[in-house]
């Protein structure tokens, strides 16, 4: 019987993490279930523009420009925009109107619309790294790997994080920016720029990469859901696979949702829960691995989750196909219930021998108590299998009778030793005709006996 366990060839890729606001959608990735994201915390405000020396062609573009920076009605704000836009559309501002027009929408949750107005802002000026760092940032929250052009958007996003890792190299500090300011703005950058990166390197199933990406991603940003969830998919499906790294990232990510009051925080937690039993067998260790990821983002050297024990094979079929029934329900948690689902009212036929004849609950029926496993044969009243039978003749087997069988899977006991219990029961004739031969003959002798006596 083949022991089932719940092994997850897709996971996370993106979906269990907190969803700023101005980036509310809900998508389907390959692979992976339609996830409904978060709203706790608005998008970072993006940066102002490098200083640049632009030049005024008129009175008249620099009061259209000072109109819409001064306007406090977003709205208002963004019909002066597109109006200057029209107007001036040689404007050496045109780059500043459109990154105010891509700060507005985003300040009105409006994510589409920023997007777009962030590219705008690459056209007229493609090294504006405030434009490539919302690019960036948005990108793992509104990617549909659904879309006709995904793959051109996945180019295209891997460019835009590209090219703003290479801007910071040779970043200086902004007028009146203080270098611990300095320092965080930089530091948030580069974190969006590598989330990106191995996000998109997720998607595109380069897990190697990701890895490298993501693992620079959580130095800049060590409590950050998806960056935790997506290494624990990498390091899934990564070549080598790393299973521990695996579990100890996908628990790190399932420690910081729940704190966050994430609303994915249940569904990342299910996925967790399965990886790690799919490894260790059972539940058992998974909340302790759970409060020490949620201590720190530094995986211990040591740490492994040991798979569950089997017993090793024997080389008997008849035995083994016992054993690997013990051990799939003896694992425990929810993977022991989703073996038991798939085992019970299956078909199972083995050999043993008989350790007792006791009367069944239901009437005319008894509880032939079977041996198989060595460790049972030697102990009387210490047994494996229970048969609920009702043939003529199975209350005349005897311990010790070699025994034929076959039934349907119907039950099992833990305690005081792993027992399983078959219904429909078909004992082998030849078994039961022996049984009752050597009842015959007994009963010849007895009588032949009484016989002699009276003589």
């Amino acid at each position: 019987m083949k022991k089932t366990t719940v092994l997850l060839s897709m996971m996370l890729l993106a979906g269990f993490f907190c969803m700023p606001n101005s980036l509310r959608a809900a998508r389907k990735l390959a692979g992976m279930m339609e996830v409904n994201p978060s709203a706790a915390s608005p998008a970072p405000a993006p940066a102002a523009p490098q200083a640049k020396k632009p030049q005024w062609k008129s009175r008249a573009e620099y009061d259209a420009f000072q109109a819409f920076v001064k306007e406090k009605d977003p709205q208002k704000k963004i019909s002066l925009i597109q109006a200057f836009v029209q107007k001036y559309p040689k404007s050496d501002f045109l780059a500043n109107a459109y990154l105010v027009e891509m700060q507005t929408y985003a300040q009105l949750n409006k994510t589409d619309q920023a997007i777009a107005a962030a590219k705008k802002v690459l056209s007229a000026d493609p090294n504006n790294l405030a434009a490539l760092f919302y690019l960036s940032y948005s990108f793992p929250y509104t990617f549909k790997s659904s879309d006709a052009n995904a793959s051109t958007e996945l180019s295209e996003a891997k460019q835009h994080a590209q090219d703003g890792l290479q801007m910071l190299q040779s970043q200086q500090k902004r007028e009146g920016e203080t270098q611990q300011q300095f320092e965080d703005r930089v530091k948030q950058e580069r974190g969006a720029f590598n989330v990106a990166l191995g996000f998109i390197a997720v998607q595109q199933k380069d897990y190697n990469q990701a890895i490298k990406s993501l693992e620079a991603a959580a130095q800049d940003e060590p409590n950050n859901v998806l960056v935790y969830s997506l290494l624990g998919q990498s390091y899934y499906n990564g070549t080598p696979r790393d299973i521990n790294k695996s579990i100890w990232y996908l628990a790190r990510a399932t420690a910081l949702a729940q704190k966050s009051n994430n609303p994915n925080a249940d569904r990342l937690k299910k996925f967790y829960d399965q990886v790690y039993e799919a490894q260790h067998g059972s539940n058992a260790g998974a909340k302790g691995v759970l409060a020490q990821a949620a201590s720190t983002p530094t995986i211990p050297a040591d740490f492994k989750v040991a798979p569950p024990p089997h017993h090793a094979s024997t080389g008997n079929v008849n035995l083994d196909a016992f054993y690997k029934i013990e051990d799939a329900i003896t694992v425990g948690g929810d993977t022991a219930q989703q073996n038991w689902a798939q085992l019970k009212g299956q078909p199972l036929g083995l050999v043993g021998h008989v350790d007792s004849v006791v009367p069944g609950s239901v009437p005319k029926t008894y509880d032939v108590r079977v041996d198989v496993a060595p460790e049972s044969k030697g102990q009387p009243g210490t047994y494996d299998i229970v048969l609920q039978d009702s043939q003529p003749g199975v209350n005349l087997l005897k311990p010790g009778d070699p025994l034929r069988f076959q039934g349907d899977i119907a039950s099992y006991s833990l305690k005081p030793n792993f027992t399983l219990t078959l219904d429909n029961v078909k004992i082998d004739q030849s078994v039961l005709k022996m049984a009752k031969e050597r009842e015959e003959a007994a009963a010849q002798k007895k009588k032949a006996a009484a016989k002699k006596g009276k003589k």
